[in-house]
């Protein structure tokens, strides 16, 4: 394994540093999520790469082995609740989200790990690593609150606890029992194991930041796990 390095860009605003980036992560995009999309008789549509707001990836020596994507959604907009992302929100999911006073969400969409980045045998659970960034994206973002579907089957909702996140009910998407999983803002925590931790102190400290919705100084310092 060589130099890891953790990337955030936008994809509608491309630059001479991001354009390979970008385009080395579609294409990887692409090749998964056609497959699996297709097991279930659904397309994949580029415009759900194309409309996120930052998307993150990680690299090793320069090549792309991990992405997630990230989408802002404001409860109060018509509009955006007639999203088809948004539309595995019942009125009684959209109703908690206000009640706890979330109005704008940071949405976690196709989280990804290369095959052979996956091993059970590995120190590093990358999907737990790119997690746990991904929090920190949102508490340094104009977010309320982060939210995703994920596959029960999968037992995300096992890696995404490990940074605070909560189960927040259970949508059906494209044939799958999907678990809906939330962070507020103020509530992400450290993962447990020190090695990890540092890890994703040592990957946020040297992040290559292409996006301009990010403030550190709005980042809340971590609780310590007891």
């Amino acid at each position: 394994m060589g130099r890891i390095q953790y990337h955030l860009f936008n994809p509608r605003s491309l630059s001479a540093d991001t354009i390979k980036l970008s385009n080395d992560v579609y294409e990887l995009w692409k090749t998964v999520y056609t497959d699996v999309l297709g097991k279930v008789g659904e397309p994949l549509n580029p415009d759900d790469f194309h409309r996120c707001d930052v998307i993150v990836a990680l690299t090793d020596d320069g090549k792309v082995f991990g992405f997630h994507l990230y989408s802002s959604f404001d409860l109060r907009s018509n509009a955006l609740l007639d999203h088809h992302y948004m539309k595995a929100f019942d009125d009684i999911i959209i109703g908690k989200f206000k009640a706890l006073g979330i109005n704008n969400m940071m949405s976690m969409e196709y989280l990804t790990v290369s095959p052979e980045y996956r091993s059970r045998s590995s120190e590093v659970n990358w999907a737990e690593i790119i997690i746990a960034l991904g929090s920190r994206v949102m508490e340094a973002g104009p977010w309320d609150c982060l939210v995703g579907t994920a596959r029960r089957d999968l037992n995300v909702r096992r890696k995404a606890a490990k940074s605070g996140t909560n189960y927040f009910g259970s949508v059906i998407k494209m044939n799958y029992e999907c678990e809906i999983l939330m962070t507020k803002n103020g509530e992400v925590q450290p993962l447990a194991e020190p090695k990890l931790a540092s890890l994703v102190d040592r990957l946020w400290a040297e992040k290559m930041n292409h996006t301009n919705l990010l403030d550190e100084n709005r980042v809340i310092p971590l609780r310590k796990v007891a």
